[in-house]
Parts: C-alpha cells; structure tokens; sequence
C-alpha cells in the first residue's frame, strides 16, 4: 500500500508533504517536474503527508479518485523513467491509460466544503439574526455539508489579516525605547541651564590640606572643565530606566515570537520513537466521542443562569456555522466544533475547537483556529494532555493573540480537563 500524488499538485510543488516524511521518499527535480512523485517502494503508508498537504492532492492508494487514478502509475513510473513520467504529465504522450481530466480537478478538487457550504448558508443567515443588529461575527444556522468541514480538511485561511512573519521587522516598542535612550543621552550635553563645572570639584578638594604638595596645576586643570548640564542629567535619570525597561520587553516579546516558529526540544523519551500513525477512522471516532463528552460536561446549556442560551456540535455532521460579515455581506462561514449561541438571535458567545494528538499542527493552526479568532466571542482550543506549550507556539506563531487553551485526557472515570 502507498499513498499517489494527484493532479491539484501539478504546477504547485508545495514541499509540505516533504518536510513530514519520515522516511524521505517524496522527490522532484526542481526546473524540470510539474509535480512531486512519491516512490512506491520506499512509502511506509504513515498518512503524514495527506494532511500537509494544502490542495488535497495526496491520496491513499486505495482513495484515489477514478479521474486521477492514472497517477498511481505516474508515481511509480517517474522512478523508472523519469522523461516518460513527464510526458504524461503534460499531456505530451499520453497513453490511453491516462486520460487528460485537468478540467474538472484542477479548480473545485481542493476545496468542495469551503466552495459550496457559505453559498447555501447565506440564504438562512437573515432569518436568524435582523440586519440592523448583526455583530462582528453572527452565528447562523447551517446546511447538511460534508462531515468535518474546516476540521482537518481545511485548506483555504478565512481570516483576512496576514499571518506572522517569520522575518518581522523590529518591534516598534523597541524602537520608541531605542528612541528615548538616544534622547536622554543628547540631553545631557545639549539642555540648557547651569552645568557640573570644576570649580565646583576644588571648592571640596580645597578644605583638604596636601601639605606640602603644590595643587596649584590641579586647581587649574578643574576650573577648565565644563561639565555636562543639569537639567540634561535628571532628565537622563528620568527617561533612561523606563526606556530600558520598555526595550528589553520589546525585545522579549519578538524573541518569543522567534521561538514560536521553531518547534520545541523534547525528550526522546516521551515522543516514543513511534513512526507509526493510526487510522483515520479511529482518530474520527476518538474525536467524537470527545466533543460530545466536552459539550455535555463544560457546555451543558441552556441552564438556570443561561436559559437562553443553546449549545451546537459540528460532529459528526455540521449544524451551526460562524459567519462572518463585513458591511452587513456574509465574507466567510466556518465549523467550530463546538459553538454557543444566544437564543433566538444565534449570537454566538462561546467558541471551542477539540483536537486530537494528529491535529496539533501548525497548519491546523492557520488555517482552522486563526478563522476561529474573533471579537464577538472568547475562543477556547482543547488539545491532548502534554501538547498545551507545542499549541500555544503554533498559535502565537500564525498571529493568534486571544484564544484559551485547554488540556484534555479521557480516563475511566471520565474526562479530565485543565484550565491553563
């Protein structure tokens, strides 16, 4: 069994899927290739690169589409010739085993659920929610979609704003710091006033006695120094320490932000040493049973203090979607997993997203909980027990300032959950 590269990779070469392979068998020949190839041979069937990918282009072997079935062959024969694998590709020389389908796959392939679950939800939005009094963010009722949308299927970034970059310009609290510490230090020469002068030195020197020692040099030395001003100088004591604070915290905040973008040390004897990764089955079936325990437990409404309020679980299949608006238009709907609203007006006041040990990745990060992020409603993201620090990075790193993390474990006795 192995896994094929499909059509939606054809001009797009994303190398996410390389950099998870744990056994490096995914390659192209940059300049020449249209497309990666992943070997046969060497593919030790782990499912790490389904999910990097950003256009749905990996498949299993046994999943493979029937329009993109020929690239299972295409995959296989680029490791025996290179030039023929190409031809194919391109359309040069194809043999009848490989229809060209670039038509139908290259566009709606990547993202079905993100291209037709907003279209149909926006004709149910107004009734929920009045025109006039619609927030920021609107809770609206969803159609029958295609279960998990915008869970580990997610492949389009909702949220409009830029992501963090890895190679941000200097933070602009150090700079103002920098600033002020240049000015206080000007200030002592340049403030005008009285000033720290010699002749101020030998009036104390002069009520000590040298004997016979001739300070009369000395005396002369000092009543030329002019020294600095003294308004300069208290200014100096003023803004000098504030300012210095004021850099080092800048300076920590964009180190943290640097350590973000690279991933943690730890201990081998934690991670296991396992390459092996379960099914998507049972990860499915773990997940579910987690959000509905969640729901139950930390979500049980309406209640006596929240009679209007009512609680919606995504899982197994959708039924109640963030949407966003701009201008009182829909711009974009996602799928928490877990969403609370206000009855009947279906403002939302909760959102949460439940994760499995597989999901806690970075791209899960920017492309599923940066959307979530919104002003209307706090965002809470549970994540596996020991995963909490390696989540908050990703987040920080894909510019996710307010969300609150959450660790869950499942044990006999029920579910555990601590507040971080």
């Amino acid at each position: 069994m192995t896994f094929v590269i499909t059509q939606p990779c054809v001009d797009v070469q994303d190398q996410s899927c390389v950099e998870v392979c744990p056994v490096d068998c995914i390659h192209f020949e940059e300049g020449e290739d249209r497309m990666l190839y992943i070997d046969p041979v060497a593919c030790i069937d782990c499912g790490a690169c389904e999910p990097a990918c950003p256009v749905d282009a990996i498949f299993d072997e046994v999943d493979v589409p029937d329009d993109q079935a020929h690239f299972t062959a295409i995959n296989e024969l680029w490791f025996d010739d290179r030039a023929a694998a190409r031809a194919q590709v391109g359309g040069d020389a194809a043999p009848a085993a490989a229809p060209p389908a670039p038509e139908p796959a290259e566009e709606p392939e990547p993202e079905p659920a993100a291209a037709e679950a907003p279209a149909e939800a926006e004709v149910e939005a107004p009734e929920e929610a009045e025109p006039e009094e619609a927030p920021a963010v609107a809770a609206a009722a969803a159609p029958p979609v295609p279960a998990g949308a915008g869970q580990v299927e997610a492949t389009v970034a909702h949220h409009a704003g830029p992501l963090a970059s890895q190679y941000k310009l200097p933070s602009p609290v150090s700079l103002i710091a920098t600033f002020a510490l240049m000015l206080s230090l000007v200030a002592i020469f340049v403030a005008p006033g009285p000033t720290f002068s010699g002749a101020g030195v030998w009036e104390v020197l002069d009520n000590i006695r040298f004997a016979d020692v001739n300070v009369a040099n000395i005396q002369l030395l000092l009543d030329g120094i002019e020294g600095p001003s003294v308004i300069g100088v208290v200014i100096a004591i003023l803004v000098a320490p504030p300012a210095l604070l004021l850099f080092l915290y800048g300076q920590g905040k964009d180190m943290r932000l640097f350590a973000a973008k690279h991933e943690r040390a730890v201990m081998d004897w934690r991670e296991g040493g396992t390459t092996w990764r379960r099914s998507e089955e049972s990860r499915e079936f773990e997940l579910e049973v987690v959000v509905r325990q969640l729901a139950r437990d930390r979500f049980e409404y309406p209640n006596e203090a929240h009679p209007d309020y009512r609680t919606y679980t995504n899982l197994p299949a959708p039924t109640m979607a963030l949407e966003f608006t701009a201008g009182g238009a829909s711009t974009a709907q996602v799928f928490p997993d877990i969403v609370v609203v206000e009855h009947p007006r279906n403002r939302p006041v909760i959102v949460a997203q439940v994760e499995t040990r597989e999901t806690v990745t970075r791209q899960q990060a920017e492309l599923v909980w940066a959307p979530l992020e919104n002003g209307e409603a706090p965002l809470y993201i549970y994540v596996p027990s020991g995963l909490v620090r390696r989540a908050r990075d990703y987040a920080m790193a894909a510019g996710i300032k307010n969300a609150k993390f959450r660790s869950w474990r499942r044990q006999p006795t029920g579910m555990l959950v601590q507040e971080v």
